[in-house]
């Protein structure tokens, strides 16, 4: 079965539920996996999306290093 059939069978059925319970559950359950769904960069703000930005930047220009030398580096000076 097609997606498209999958969704015009949904509907279908819907349209003979006459329980407003189970109707409202059925809303509940498609508005949570359909936000779910979201992509999540569009709930992030726009000074988290500039430090991702910069950290790509930084990536593509050479600016990196192995994160468990850095973690050696970093703990070696605290000590």
């Amino acid at each position: 079965m097609s997606q498209n059939d999958l969704k015009s069978s949904l509907h279908a059925l819907i349209d003979f539920i006459d329980d407003t319970a189970v109707l409202q559950a059925y809303l509940i359950l498609l508005s949570r996996e359909a936000k779910s769904q979201e992509d999540f960069w569009e709930g992030l703000d726009d000074k988290t999306k500039a430090a991702i930005g910069e950290g790509l930047s930084d990536f593509d220009s050479g600016k990196h290093s192995n994160f468990f030398d850095h973690m050696k580096a970093f703990t070696s000076q605290s000590a």
